[in-house]
Formats: C-alpha cells, sequence, structure tokens
C-alpha cells in the first residue's frame, strides 16, 4: 500500500484539525502529511475535497474512507501541507485510487475515474517494458514516447531530442494530409529510405516513435505497436 506522495511544494507546517484545513483553504489542492504518536498517513485533496487517504500504525494500516474519517476525529494534527498543480493531482490520484481512492459519490465525479484510466494507461506506454517489447523485435534500433514534441521515455541509441522534434512536425503534417483526403484517422506513419525506416504510432495521447534498419521485418514491428494500441484503448 502506498504510504506516500510526490512532494509537490511544501507550503505550510501547522497544527491544525481537518475541519480547521478545510476552512482554512476550502478550494486547496495537494495532500497532507500527517504524524502523530501512533503512526502517519497523508490525505489527497482536490478543490477541497477528499479523493484519497490513508493512516498507518505498527501493522495496523487504515485506508479509504475509514482512514479519512479517522484522521477527521482525530482533532488537532501535526501536518505539513504540500501544494500539487493540475497535472500533479492527476498523476497522485492515479497512484493512490486503486488502494487508497475514496469512492463516494460526494468524493468522486464520474470523470474522475475516466481521467484516473487515462492517466494509468499512458503511464503503462511510459514504461521500460512496454518500449523493450517494440525494442525486442528484430532490426529496431530505438524506441521514443513522444508528446507534443518532446521524448517523455525511451530506449536504444539516437538523438531523442531531435527525433521527438522531427516527430512532431510528421505527425502535424500526415494529419493535416489524412483530413484534407479525407482519409479517417491517423493510425501509423512509415517513412522508408536506403538505410531505416520510421514508424509513428499514436496510442491514447501519446507517440510511439520507432527507428529501425531497412532489413527489419515491419510486420512484427506493426503488431508489437498494434498491441499497444490496444491496451491503450487506441483502437
Amino acid at each position: 500500500m502506498k504510504k506516500s506522495l510526490f512532494a509537490g511544494e511544501r507550503i505550510a507546517k501547522m497544527q491544525i484539525s481537518l475541519t480547521g484545513l478545510s476552512e482554512l483553504m476550502p478550494d486547496f489542492t495537494g495532500y497532507i502529511n500527517i504524524e502523530t504518536d501512533t503512526g502517519a498517513g497523508f490525505v489527497l485533496f482536490e478543490t477541497g475535497r477528499p479523493v484519497s487517504a490513508g493512516f498507518f500504525s505498527g501493522e495496523e494500516n487504515f485506508s479509504k474512507r475509514p482512514a479519512y474519517e479517522a484522521l477527521l476525529e482525530s482533532g488537532v494534527l501535526d501536518i505539513t501541507v504540500y501544494k500539487y498543480t493540475s497535472d500533479e493531482i492527476i498523476s497522485a490520484k492515479a497512484e493512490t485510487f486503486d488502494e487508497l481512492g475514496i469512492t463516494d459519490s460526494e468524493s468522486v465525479e464520474e470523470n474522475d475515474e475516466e481521467s484516473i484510466d487515462s492517466v494509468k494507461k499512458q503511464k503503462d506506454i511510459l514504461k521500460e517494458s512496454t518500449l523493450n517489447s517494440v525494442m525486442r523485435q528484430p532490426g529496431v534500433r530505438a524506441v521514443s514516447v513522444i508528446f507534443e514534441g518532446f521524448a517523455l521515455q525511451s530506449v536504444g541509441d539516437a538523438d531523442f531530442e531531435h527525433v521527438a522534434a522531427v516527430t512532431e512536425d510528421l505527425v502535424r503534417a500526415g494529419s493535416k494530409m489524412t483530413s484534407d483526403l479525407m482519409l479517417g484517422r491517423l493510425n501509423q506513419l512509415l517513412l522508408e529510405t536506403d538505410e531505416g525506416k520510421l514508424i509513428v504510432a499514436p496510442a491514447n495521447e501519446l507517440f510511439i516513435c520507432v527507428l529501425a534498419e531497412n532489413t527489419a521485418n515491419l510486420g512484427l514491428i506493426r503488431l508489437s505497436l498494434q498491441a499497444i494500441q490496444y491496451d491503450a484503448g487506441d483502437i
């Protein structure tokens, strides 16, 4: 069970009850780290409402709403307050939702689960093991996951910053061409030269870019990319 979160921006250390904190910062987004004589815990907040909670004391672990209610009834607590950005709160919710998420209707809106599911899928794409499933195909030299012109995760040997920039231009041009020609949604892009191949495939909101030898088995590479796209819910 997860017992801590990415720190974010530390903004305060204080002694206060959870009720007092809600009155002091009604729109708070971030998490509070709690230390007591008997254990430690945290509560994750999004715009003032609790979305995940855990408290750990020796062999006793409390999670979800029971942990939040126990902390709520504990009165004044020693807490450290960390502020999150919009991207950080989405990532934190995805990390804690299964084991620590407070799932009653007052605390989780319907679209929360959709955004969390999307983040989880993107995290799976970014795993080195996912990229290695493509890298293992014969003739593949490098694999990179691109988002808005930046290489987020890469394996193999290549100038990934350059690859990311070129991929962004290629995707933009390819998307315009398919739109102008009314060919439907872009599924894969392929460039072949006498020295190699470049394959780009969308997966969720990311793009997977593959550099391969000109002798590489294109069918196997496409199958491995389609498996990732399927897991990402993109096909």
